[in-house]
Formats: structure tokens, C-alpha cells, sequence
């Protein structure tokens, strides 16, 4: 599946722009601030119905006006069809497929998947552990309509538990939603760490190659207490270790208002040669184990869902070495539709830049 025409009419600074891009390489190059990274985030918002940027939905829309609307034409494996978003100004989305209104935006946003590289996930072995449960649930979202279900379904018990942990609720009210946090916080963390692992085995032969032999490992780390050595399909057991945990830190959620228990406080941490990247790794080798995250996300996309994802840069060329650059544009010529934010030209070589179509933003 690729991309062949994209309209934005109101969103976020553009009051109305379109592109035909490139079936390969697609560079939006210009000045900062006049709405490369627009683009990129539009192309997400209509393909996952998510945005990188984590905006408030009315945000988006551009100043003084009702809505904001973005149309992607889409074709391949006998497909041709328009997928439309519908944004207004109170931040309530709407959707049409073909011209034919749709209820979920699941209905939607699964005809092309995406992979989107920022300069925030160049952090994530640094960041919060929350920036990499979110890489990784974003990814199985977009491989899988159970596993966002799951992961919305289980934010909302969460979000519901600590508002009654809040308010001092009794336990008799608590009860219900502990349930509900046992059966999906299992199915969660199963569906998670089958996930991590898959992409831990193509990262780790990335990196190595990136890296010139260095052997990188993740662990994902759950503060939930459950057992490392669960086996795969041992969910019963996975709910077991979670309804005892919470038994036993019930005083302390009770005393802090919060949910303790649970995938929400799960970590992946990297390990480089068996050290932790976190304390240890220099800057390049932590945006190498970023990069080779990156990649394995399109290596798993290919493997599961059996096409070749989108690959959408923002300004990333910026924040890597010489090296690194080269390994990504090397990625580009992959046979995989890339559309890539820019300040300079001149990191793409000469024979790159005759081939794509280079779109010249703000003039």
C-alpha cells in the first residue's frame, strides 16, 4: 500500500495545501516553523488516529476556524480509496472510507500501517519508562485491533481505579474494578512481552550490524510483580501474581491515591554487552539502539501484517552522526515509501536527491 495524495485544509498553520508525493522518497525541506512536521503528523493522525505529538484534538484545528479536515488517498493490493478525518473545534473526529461515514475510527486507520521516527524517540533508552511502554503499545496497536482495544480498555480501568483511590472509595467499590485490572493487566503484559520479544530478536541484529558486532538485549521489566519465568500461555498465572499484588500493596495505594499494580508500571530496559544502555552506553550507542528499535518496528510490521510499511522522519537526519545517517538513508532505498522532514539537503547524497520528490516548504 502507498500513499498518493494527501490534502490538509485547516489543520494546525496550513489553511489549505496538497501533495502528490514520490512512490519511494518523499523530502519536505525548508526553514523550521513552517509546517514540515505538520505533514508528518497528519499522515499519522489518518493512518493510526494517533499523533506523535500527543496534542488536545481542537489544537490541531487552525485558528478561528470550525474544523480541520485531512484526506489520503490510498492504493495498492486492489485497493483505491479516500480516507477522510474530520477534526472540529471542540476536538470531536469524524471519519469517512470512500465517502462512507464510519462509526470507529479502527474502521478507518488500518489500511496503511506506519512507522514514525522523531527526534523524541532518539531518548527513549534515557526517557521515562512510560516513553517506552508507549513505543512499544503504539507498535502493537497498529499490528493488532485486539491489542489497542486492550491497551484502551485497561488505561480506562486504571484511570477509573485511581479516581475512586482518590476519593477514599470503599473497598467493596474497588473490588469490581481490581477485577477488571487482574484479567486485562495479564492479557496486557502477555501481549506486550510477546511483542518486546519479537522485536528484541530483529533490533538486536540491527544494532549488531550497526554497531560492528556489539550485542544488544532487552529485558522488559514489570513492577507489577510477576514472574519472569511465567511461560507464554500461562495467563491464569500472570492473573494469580497480579491479585496477590495487589493484596499486599493495598495500604500503599490506598495511602498514595494511585494504582501501584499493573503493566502501566512495566519498563524495557536495553542492555549493550550485558550492561544497562541507561548508565553505561554512550549518546551514539543509545541513538543506535534508538534507530535499530526503528527498524525492527518495520521488520515486525512486514512479518505480521505481510506489506511493506510507511516511513515517516521528522527532522532525525539533524540528530545523528554521519554514520547513522547513512544507515538510514540506506533504509530509504529499501523499497519503502518514506517521507522525511528537513533543515539541509545536503545530508541525502547527490543520486538520493535526483530520485525523490523534494518539496520546497515555506516559500
Amino acid at each position: 500500500m502507498r500513499i498518493t495524495h494527501l490534502e490538509l485544509h485547516d489543520f494546525r498553520s496550513c489553511a489549505r495545501w496538497s501533495l502528490h508525493p514520490d512512490e519511494a522518497l518523499t523530502i519536505l525541506s525548508g526553514p523550521n516553523a513552517v509546517g514540515k512536521t505538520n505533514v508528518i503528523e497528519a499522515i499519522q493522525i489518518v493512518t493510526t488516529g494517533t499523533s506523535f505529538r500527543r496534542p488536545e484534538w481542537a489544537d490541531v484545528v487552525r485558528w478561528d476556524e470550525r474544523h480541520a479536515s485531512i484526506t489520503m488517498s490510498i492504493t495498492g493490493e486492489g485497493t483505491n480509496t479516500d480516507v477522510e478525518v474530520m477534526i472540529n473545534a471542540e476536538g470531536a473526529r469524524s471519519w469517512r472510507v470512500g465517502g462512507v461515514v464510519k462509526k470507529r475510527a479502527s474502521e478507518a486507520t488500518r489500511f496503511v500501517p506506519v512507522v514514525t521516527f522523531t527526534p523524541d524517540d532518539l531518548m527513549m533508552v534515557k526517557g521515562p519508562a512510560e516513553q517506552r511502554r508507549t513505543a512499544a503499545d503504539d507498535l502493537g496497536a497498529g499490528l493488532s485491533a485486539t491489542f489497542g482495544a486492550l491497551r484502551r480498555d485497561y488505561s480506562k480501568v486504571v484511570r477509573q481505579r485511581n479516581a475512586l483511590l482518590r476519593e477514599e472509595a470503599q473497598q467493596t467499590n474497588l473490588d469490581p474494578w481490581d477485577d477488571q485490572l487482574v484479567i486485562l493487566g495479564a492479557s496486557l503484559h502477555m501481549h506486550r512481552r510477546r511483542l518486546v520479544e519479537r522485536v528484541e530478536k530483529a533490533a538486536s541484529v540491527i544494532y549488531g550490524r550497526l554497531s560492528g558486532g556489539e550485542d544488544l538485549t532487552f529485558s522488559l521489566i514489570d513492577n507489577g510483580g510477576v514472574l519472569r519465568d511465567v511461560g507464554e500461555s500461562d495467563k491464569q498465572v500472570v492473573e494469580e501474581v497480579l491479585r496477590s499484588e495487589i493484596t499486599r500493596r493495598r495500604p500503599e495505594e490506598r495511602s498514595r491515591k494511585i494504582s501501584l499494580v499493573g503493566p502501566h508500571r512495566d519498563d524495557i530496559v536495553f542492555l549493550v554487552n550485558g550492561k544497562e544502555a541507561r548508565v553505561y552506553a554512550s549518546q551514539g550507542q543509545q541513538r543506535t539502539i534508538a534507530l535499530a528499535w526503528k527498524w525492527a518496528e518495520l521488520t515486525v510490521v512486514g512479518e505480521v501484517l505481510h506489506t511493506t510499511p510507511v516511513l515517516l522522519l521528522d527532522d532525525v537526519m539533524s540528530e545523528l552522526d554521519e554514520s547513522r545517517r547513512t544507515a538510514l538513508t540506506d533504509l530509504m532505498q529499501r523499497g519503502i515509501q518514506t517521507f522525511v522532514t528537513t533543515t539541509n539537503t545536503s545530508y541525502f547524497d547527490s543520486d538520493l536527491l535526483e530520485q525523490a520528490n523534494i518539496v520546497m516548504m515555506g516559500r
